[in-house]
């Protein structure tokens, strides 16, 4: 690998001060407060299953719906399934008049049955998508195009009363294949959780190493990645995935995904806006080694008139950049 860029190591820094700076203590608005609350791993695996396959909308509503499905599963989750004999009818006493945008109560119970179909024929969800990982593997795409092409080959019929789930199912939304070009963003997330360890991930799958997970990349991630440079690809698919994580990758070989969590509060607080003049570039942690957020800051600089003003008979300067509290250097 060829040494770091002055650049480079600037944004290495600034990328480890952002993980050091989003903890445990800012995801009370994250889906991952919900496997949070369970320590047996099984649950953990399921709870977290239910909560990004649900990853996407707005906060309130994935907060609200993802905890209407795991309190009708109990203390135990993971148990709960073993004992539901009809997931339709679960559902309908359960989760009468569930929606979350498109999907029905009828796709969360398609949902929960994959999950059990899928425990009961590999014993755990964590053996149900290690057994597909392949160490020759450049990453997780191609255990996750097999963990998807297991999924299709369940027998729907106890659910549906057909074999497959019908090719225009919403709940087709829920397992999506990388080999499709898709950026499998919660797919990814899952993977995240459950294999990565630090105080946020749980680490619980250990076969999976961490230098072969993708970042979890939907609009937050893409971006601020294209704000700092790490992407320049418009689409935010499977290619674009695969290129962030390979840029981040020069900052840490051996885990490039532990920057997904912090890189992506920057988004959802506000602080990176899709309208550049919108975003909040003195409060973010990585302007220094943003481009654009640079430019933003000293075109700031550059109109602030420096003036004097009357503040009770007294004269004081007017804003000068140090009041910004960003180190412009170049």
């Amino acid at each position: 690998m060829r040494p770091l860029s002055p650049r480079e190591l600037l944004l290495r820094d600034r990328l480890d001060l952002l993980y050091r700076s989003y903890g445990p203590e800012t995801a009370s608005g994250d889906p991952i407060v919900f496997p949070l609350q369970f320590e047996g791993p099984e649950d953990r695996a399921v709870v977290a299953w239910i909560a990004t396959a649900f990853a996407y909308g707005r906060v309130a509503t994935i907060q609200e719906n993802v905890g209407r499905i795991v309190s009708a599963l109990g203390h135990h989750p993971a148990a709960a399934l073993g004992t539901v004999a009809d997931f339709d009818a679960f559902a309908r006493e359960h989760l009468h008049g569930f929606r979350h945008r498109f999907h029905s109560r009828q796709d969360a119970a398609l949902l929960l049955f994959v999950i059990e179909e899928a425990r009961r024929r590999s014993g755990s969800v964590r053996a149900f998508f290690e057994c597909e990982y392949r160490p020759e593997e450049r990453d997780v795409a191609g255990l996750l195009t097999r963990v998807v092409q297991k999924i299709a080959a369940f027998d729907y019929r106890p659910l549906l009363g057909r074999r497959g789930i019908p090719e225009r199912s919403p709940a087709r939304f829920f397992f999506p294949d990388p080999a499709q070009g898709s950026a499998c963003k919660r797919w990814n997330l899952y993977l995240r959780w459950m294999v990565r360890r630090d105080a946020l991930d749980f680490g619980l799958w250990t076969a999976i190493p961490t230098d072969r997970l993708v970042i979890p990349t939907d609009t937050h991630i893409h971006l601020v990645a294209r704000r700092l440079g790490l992407t320049r690809r418009k689409s935010a698919d499977w290619k674009t995935a695969r290129e962030i994580t390979g840029r981040l990758a020069r900052f840490d070989p051996d885990d490039p995904v532990r920057f997904d969590y912090a890189l992506c509060r920057i988004g959802i607080f506000g602080i990176c806006h899709p309208e550049l003049l919108r975003s909040r570039c003195g409060d973010c942690l990585a302007v220094e080694a943003c481009p654009a957020g640079r430019r933003r800051i000293h075109a700031i600089v550059n109109a602030q008139p420096i003036r004097e003003s009357k503040v009770k008979g007294q004269h004081r300067p007017g804003v000068r950049p140090s009041t910004l509290n960003i180190r412009l250097s170049t």
